[in-house]
Formats: C-alpha cells, sequence, structure tokens
C-alpha cells in the first residue's frame, strides 16, 4: 500500500500560467483507447451508476461502469437500445463474465481487485487473448505492486482508489506515483474516488490521470447538469494553467503546495450566491462556492 506520506487535493494549487487559450475553444475531450474517446474525462463510478445513470452518462458523451449486480447481458442490451453508439462498461470479478458481457456490448470491462493476486493476473491474461483491443480496467487499487503486475500482464488502466471505499488522503501524489508507473507500460491512470469538486477534476488530470471517476460525492439530480458543471470548472482550470485540450494539462502542468489558511484564501469570498450548483444542495454553507483551482 501507498504509505500516508504525500498530497492531498486540498494541498496544492495549480501554477497559473500565460495562457491566450479562452474557455469556450478549449478541447475538453480525453483518448482513452483507439476506440474510446471520451467527450469529457469523467466518469460514472460503478458505486452510483445505475443503468439509467448508465445512459444519461453516454448520452453526455462519455460512459459509467455498471456494479457487478447490474453487469448483465440484459442491462448492456438496455443501454445500446438506447442508441448502438453509446459506450457502457461494466464491473467484473472474472473472465468468464467479462468475455459474456463483452459479446453483449460492453465497451470496456473493469475487473476488480481481489485478495488472491495471482487470478487476478490469470483472469487479465485470459481477457485480453479473447479480445485484445478491449479497453481493460483493473481496480479499485492502491497497491504499485499490484498495479506492476496487472500492467505487465496486459491490464490497459489502473483505477486509483481503496478497495474499501475510504478517502485517499494523498490523491496528489499517489496519482503521480501510479501514472509514472503505468507510463512504463503505455498504460493509464483514472482517479476512481474523492473527487468532490469541478476543482478536482483538473487537479487530477494535472497530476497524471486519464479520466477521474464521479459518485454521489459529487453528482446528484440530472446527470447532465452536473456534466455541465464540471466541464465549465474544468475549462475554467485549464485555461488558468494555459493548456488547450487535457493531454496538454497533463504534460505542463505544475504544482505548489499550500495551507489550510492558503486553501480558504484561495477560494471566492464576499460573494452572494444567486442560485446554488447542482451538487452542492446537500453540503454545508461554508461549501457552497465551486473551487476552480
Amino acid at each position: 500500500m501507498m504509505n500516508q506520506g504525500g498530497l492531498g487535493l486540498d494541498e496544492v494549487l495549480l501554477v497559473p500560467s500565460a495562457s491566450n487559450v479562452l474557455p469556450n475553444t478549449i478541447d475538453i475531450q480525453t483518448q482513452l483507447a483507439d476506440q474510446l474517446q471520451l467527450a469529457i474525462p469523467v466518469i460514472g463510478s460503478a458505486t452510483f451508476t445505475t443503468v439509467s445513470r448508465a445512459i444519461e452518462f453516454a448520452q453526455e458523451g462519455t460512459l459509467a461502469i455498471l456494479p457487478s449486480k447490474l453487469a448483465t447481458i440484459e442491462n448492456i442490451a438496455t443501454v445500446k437500445a438506447e442508441d448502438p453508439h453509446y459506450l457502457v462498461g461494466a464491473t467484473v470479478a472474472n473472465a468468464t463474465d467479462a468475455n459474456a458481457l463483452v459479446e453483449a456490448g460492453a465497451d470496456v470491462i473493469q475487473l476488480v481487485v481481489t485478495n488472491d493476486t495471482d487470478a487476478l493476473i490469470q483472469n487479465i491474461e485470459m481477457i485480453k487473448t479473447t479480445n485484445p483491443t478491449l479497453p481493460l480496467w483493473v481496480g479499485p487499487t492502491t497497491d504499485l505492486d499490484i498495479a506492476k503486475r496487472a500492467l505487465a500482464a496486459g491490464a490497459d488502466t489502473i483505477i486509483v482508489a481503496n478497495a474499501d471505499g475510504e478517502a485517499l488522503a494523498t490523491v496528489v501524489t499517489t496519482v503521480m506515483a501510479f501514472s509514472q508507473l503505468a507510463a512504463e507500460y503505455d498504460g493509464n491512470i483514472i482517479l476512481g474516488s474523492d473527487v468532490n469538486y469541478s476543482g478536482d477534476v483538473v487537479k487530477a488530470l494535472a497530476a497524471g490521470a486519464v479520466a477521474v471517476m464521479v459518485d454521489e460525492n459529487i453528482m446528484t439530480d440530472v446527470v447532465a447538469d452536473n456534466l455541465f458543471q464540471i466541464s465549465g470548472g474544468l475549462r475554467s482550470g485549464m485555461g488558468y494553467t494555459g493548456s488547450g485540450d487535457v493531454s496538454t494539462l497533463r504534460r505542463q502542468a505544475q504544482f505548489v503546495q499550500i495551507t489550510a489558511a492558503g486553501l480558504t484564501e484561495s477560494h471566492p469570498h464576499d460573494v452572494e450566491l444567486t442560485r446554488d450548483a447542482p451538487n452542492y444542495g446537500s453540503m454545508s454553507n461554508s461549501v457552497k462556492i465551486v473551487k476552480l483551482t
């Protein structure tokens, strides 16, 4: 496991850079595989996704991952029936289930990490043997050794998050470490938890993730409304760093460490809200302003 030393999302700010890009010209698409491009680097987490939400995410040009209990041939078919081009992912525990769901139309498979690492590696190899071009994601995990073995066995992407659902205190440092490892295998990293604000998306991408997973910590009500808010925050943050696209953000963004007082000062203040953002309804009044840094 990663040690507890390191930096979290609230302990860093992005360094501003000279910018000639306007928010409305910034490209927030992300390429996760040869045949897998998302309109926004935001994915519905399996802990949040239902069939109807999977359809909503697909309508916005991205995808959501169906949890194991909903990852069925029938539910994949339901999403595809809305539009054959809609993207949908599924969580599985073994190669047999994965192959069946891929045949049904699943675009992404997320293979769950278990205590039996040898079995995990065998399942990765079996899935990739049958479906060599399939985007195969493995996680959640914060174990670099497991990630290394999974990438070496053929996994394309590691989902970085605690398997028990607990918050990851050192998101920035952990994503950086996993991204460096993944680069050695031409793989990718997705932050699988801890996204509470649109600014967290920007920071996760700047640390090296190709996308983030979102859940009830930031998503409420209509998915389209939440993705609209997130995309606005993402464009603002990218413009702040002079990044015209996601790959540039990941390549050139830099962080500076801040104190708790610095974080408070970095938020907009003395501002009267005329309308709450959709994902702040359950938050306290002290965190109703979107963090853009």
